[in-house]
């Protein structure tokens, strides 16, 4: 008897766990909802959806936001008078949101030279951030850990946020992480390599670390700025410090064991400029912003740049003499395109996403390398395929990197907290 109760035990528990995930998932996405709408959403019944919500509010991830007048369903069990269209006009429906004081995040960028950190509620809201320069390449592991740590420390302190609140901490970095077991692989912000650096900031803090490419990070904020981009396979080019890519499929990071590619170190000559992975010829070292400057730096006056990173001032100045009508920065920007150019038709051709995003800091010098990259993606890739793909170009800052990455850590959180809460 008891053996052949206890899998239905299970399955039913299973189901709880599955209802209370997709009903998060449906506020996370859509923001403050009313019960009807949440049962349209999940597909669950009303009754159902009136139970779990319930429960979530006892346990404070949900709470009751202002409400608005609905025309409810004749199977809601609403007790008020008829309405037009075979529907009931019921009282003003209370909207459920998630409650914003439940936990907070703290998400982490580390790129060269600068260390960015947003503090964030479990609404995804953001609640204070800072932005940190220093020379990044000069830390060895245990500086690297440490300053992490008094960053995430400094947040919590700046809104005297509890550690038992808590909820998780989102690490982005330039370069390929192992999100699996939180080791950073290699980077070019950073002289040190295979680095475990998720695992003692998770004991130092007792909550969930998630790590990612700082392009996946870019990826989903975009997908979760614009709907459209968040359906069906897309393909974010990030341009600025280097030059990655993150893939999302529905708005998630689903591809493989990371989201994220390093197609800025696809090579196209192999006698060509040096990138900064050790090897020539890479798409990022005609591409990023440190190719660009060192190249102009050949023939124009210009400031050093810090490691070899120019600073954002540095690239505006740049541009700046570009859009001038210098011809040789005119065909530094073209190569650049060209460059461009052949990442997109590498991500087309191997992948057919439904979109690419050009997105980064770099892509403000887009206009000067437009013509030059056109042109080479006309040549670079089949008709049929490259009709088959929306093409967006959406430049964007480094703070666009810990948006995302919040985001990212939100749905862990969320799915952690489902599995294991009855």
């Amino acid at each position: 008897m008891n053996e052949q109760t206890e899998p239905s035990k299970r399955a039913s528990g299973a189901a709880r766990v599955s209802n209370r995930g997709r009903l998060v998932e449906v506020l996370r996405r859509q923001g403050p909802l009313p019960r009807v709408e949440l049962a349209r959403g999940t597909g669950l019944s009303f009754p159902a959806i009136s139970a779990i919500t319930s429960k979530l509010i006892a346990e404070e991830v949900l709470c009751e936001a202002e409400t608005e007048t609905m025309s409810w369903p004749d199977d809601t069990n609403e007790e008020d008078a008829d309405g037009p269209n075979g529907r009931r006009r019921g009282r003003p429906a209370v909207l459920l949101t998630l409650n914003p004081e439940f936990g907070r995040i703290v998400a982490v960028s580390l790129r060269m030279n600068l260390i960015e950190t947003l503090i964030a509620d479990f609404s995804g809201s953001g609640l204070a951030q800072s932005r940190l320069e220093l020379p990044t390449r000069a830390l060895d592991a245990g500086a690297l850990r440490q300053l992490v740590v008094e960053q995430i420390e400094a947040m919590l302190d700046a809104t005297a946020t509890p550690r038992h609140r808590l909820l998780g901490i989102g690490i982005a970095l330039q370069g390929i992480v192992n999100p699996d077991t939180g080791r950073h692989l290699w980077s070019p912000a950073l002289s040190i390599t295979d680095v475990d650096l998720a695992n003692p900031i998770r004991e130092t803090f007792g909550v969930e670390v998630v790590m990612a490419n700082d392009a996946v990070a870019v990826a989903l904020a975009l997908a979760a700025s614009e709907p459209a981009l968040a359906q069906g396979l897309s393909a974010t080019i990030m341009v600025g410090h280097g030059v990655g890519m993150g893939v999302v499929v529905d708005g998630e990071a689903r591809w493989g064991a990371d989201a994220g590619s390093e197609i800025g170190h696809v090579k196209l000559a192999p006698d060509g400029p040096q990138c900064r992975c050790g090897q020539r010829g890479c798409i990022e070292a005609y591409l990023a912003d440190y190719a660009l400057y060192r190249d102009a730096r050949t023939f124009l006056d210009l400031p050093p740049a810090a490691s070899q990173q120019p600073s954002e001032a540095q690239m505006a100045l740049l541009r700046e003499r570009a859009q001038s009508g210098d011809p040789r920065l005119e065909h530094l920007f073209q190569q650049a395109g060209r460059s461009l150019a052949e990442a997109v038709a590498a991500t087309i051709s191997v992948l057919r996403p439904h979109h690419v995003i050009l997105a980064g800091p770099g892509l403000q010098a887009f206009e000067m390398m437009r013509h030059a990259y056109e042109e080479r993606l006309e040549q670079a890739v089949l008709p049929w395929l490259l009709k088959s793909t929306a093409i967006y170009v959406r430049p964007s800052e480094s703070a666009t990197i810990v948006d995302g990455m919040v985001r990212r850590t939100l749905r862990i959180v969320d799915r952690s907290y489902m599995e294991t809460t009855e």
